[in-house]
């Protein structure tokens, strides 16, 4: 498995996988809960003039929302691919390409946020340690940190993995890509996980499909990821230096519960 703390291949430059990553954040957002208002609300309450800071900030779509309300906000990713996309839809705003675990923009925020489980994409537990402290040493004393996180149902973190596969609605091909009338295809095929590691791989299938279901083009993709305990996050975040720390099990404040999202909020001391 290559170190997605280090390195990143699922996002491939030009790829199906890249190229379709809002529709099914869109897709997302439907089924589950929509974490946009959430950061949102928070930018707006706690960023005054040292702005936000979006770590995993991919192609840009929660940045965006939060500038829309006039607030300043500079993102950061690993990928050159969806940085690539940012750039493209949000051309005004500040990207920069980097590790979020090894990272210094010489400046401070009012907020530092991590959203949709960005901090599941760094796969080492010491480098989720180091991204907790690159933000803690942006944040202006008094400054906070938001981040959210799958909450794993140890069921299906057991060895053997998971063989099934899942067939996404069909989506229109994004603009710009594929050939006329052809339709895209996302299958989340089989996933493999390591208990020991706290790790799993997720393989992904995107293919370009015609009217009469051929597959024109296809991609497979793996995503790797390491899941976090409740208390082991607790615990990073205290060792990182954060104080007023706050979890919820959903972006309403409800208390914590077992096998949902874990939302997190913490502070900078004064």
């Amino acid at each position: 498995m290559k170190d997605s703390s280090i390195s990143d291949e699922f996002y491939p430059e030009g790829g199906l996988n890249t190229a379709s990553y809002d529709l099914r954040a869109d897709l997302d957002r439907k089924i589950f809960e929509d974490p946009i208002p959430f950061y949102t609300r928070l930018a707006t309450s706690l960023a005054h003039e040292n702005g936000v800071l979006e770590l995993g900030c991919g192609t840009g779509r929660i940045s965006a929302a939060i500038a829309k309300l006039g607030v300043a906000i500079e993102g950061i990713d690993l990928s050159p691919a969806m940085l690539g996309q940012a750039r493209a839809n949000y051309p005004d705003l500040t990207w920069h390409l980097g590790n979020m675990c090894d990272f210094d923009l010489g400046r401070q925020f009012d907020l530092v946020i991590i959203p949709f489980r960005g901090l599941q994409e760094v796969t080492e537990a010491t480098d989720q340690r180091r991204v907790l402290e690159r933000a803690f040493a942006h944040l202006k004393p008094g400054g906070a940190i938001a981040l959210d996180l799958m909450d794993p149902d140890l069921r299906y973190c057991l060895p053997e993995g998971d063989p099934e596969h899942v067939e996404l609605p069909i989506f229109p091909m994004p603009e710009g890509v594929g050939q006329p009338g052809s339709r895209l295809r996302i299958t989340a095929m089989e996933r493999t996980n390591d208990p020991l590691t706290q790790k799993f791989s997720e393989h992904w299938r995107f293919e370009e499909i015609n009217d009469q279901g051929d597959v024109i083009t296809r991609e497979d993709c793996w995503h790797h990821l390491r899941w976090v305990h409740r208390n082991e996050m607790r615990l990073m975040l205290e060792l990182s230096g954060f104080v007023s720390i706050s979890e919820f099990s959903d972006f309403q404040g409800n208390p914590p519960k077992y096998a949902s999202n874990q939302v997190w909020m913490a502070k900078r001391p004064d």
